[in-house]
């Protein structure tokens, strides 16, 4: 049982440790979901595609437009609006805002958050799949025999991930299982009831830095000055920023366990320093466990949705 809490990232910290209400939530919320094991619908895998099937329906990719996944914005009403998927095939839906589940029971609660996260989460690798190939296949290749969209494409990758290396580039540009970001999303967001997540679709409290993007101020001071954390357009730009705060940040050990092995369980031994909560490692394994959240990493987009 979580009895304390105080939750801030290395060199891009959250910022639950200077918002005391968020603080309460997180607390209250994650010790009250997190202390028993219960059960809840996840569907099954699709189970695969016989040999005969295979050749007449071959395998596609999702629909692509412009080095992007093409999504589909869907705005949530109510808990309703938050599609339940039956099988391992996602819908590419970008959740354009977000909604509190508080007075669901239990169980569809943890559904309706886990399903409600999870396409931005498959849209996001995909992207970076993408971006990640291109990458591959311009390694060997001199800038000076690029074309001008090529050398753009890496500029502007170099700048975001903080390096002039392709080699280095492809390994920041990698993601890992589904499962690991389902149990940070839902400590880190309290369940979805942060107030940084509910007005600004701030799953992590990524804090701000720039007055020119869109923010929240937090209720919390550091040193005298005002904090901020940045307010997110949709869930998918979220996660999108998730994955560059660890492609660049101080997270070098866990990139490399990337390399190594998928095993969720495994990589978040490496995630040691993501945050200050005691053994958060061993909690996050817990977490993976108790709510059954492996069977999220076999998911992928709907092929030509």
């Amino acid at each position: 049982m979580i009895k304390h809490i105080k939750i801030f990232f290395v060199f891009t910290l959250s910022l639950s440790a200077l918002d005391n209400v968020y603080l309460d939530t997180v607390s209250q919320e994650v010790e009250s979901y997190n202390v028993h094991d219960i059960s809840y619908n996840v569907p099954e895998p699709s189970k695969p595609k016989t040999l005969d099937a295979q050749k007449s329906e071959p395998l596609t990719a999702p629909f692509i437009v412009d080095d992007k996944v093409s999504t589909v914005n869907k705005k949530i009403k109510t808990h309703k609006d938050i599609k339940i998927f039956t099988s391992n095939e996602v819908p590419p839906i970008n959740y354009t805002n977000t909604i509190s589940l508080n007075k669901l029971q239990v169980s569809e609660k943890k559904q309706k958050f886990f399903h409600m996260i999870l396409p931005a989460i498959l849209i996001s690798k995909e992207n970076l799949r993408l971006k990640r190939e291109r990458v591959l296949s311009l390694m060997n290749t001199p800038v000076e025999t690029m074309d001008e969209d090529d050398v753009d494409f890496l500029n502007a990758l170099y700048k975001k991930y903080k390096t002039k290396s392709n080699k280095k580039l492809a390994n920041r540009l990698k993601t890992h299982p589904v499962s690991i970001i389902l149990a940070q999303a839902a400590i880190e967001s309290a369940w979805g009831e942060s107030r940084f997540f509910k007005k600004g679709n701030n799953i992590f409290g990524m804090w701000s830095f720039s007055k020119n993007e869109p923010r929240i101020k937090a209720l919390g001071n550091r040193n005298g000055k005002a904090i901020y954390v940045k307010k997110y357009a949709n869930i998918s730009d979220a996660i999108d920023d998730y994955f560059v705060v660890i492609g660049r940040g101080a997270y070098k050990s866990f990139r490399k366990q990337r390399n190594i092995t998928n095993n969720p369980l495994v990589l978040v031994n490496y995630l040691v320093n993501y945050c200050e909560l005691d053994n958060y490692p061993s909690k996050l394994k817990k977490f993976i466990v108790q709510n059954k959240l492996r069977k999220f990493d076999k998911f992928e987009l709907t092929a030509n949705y």
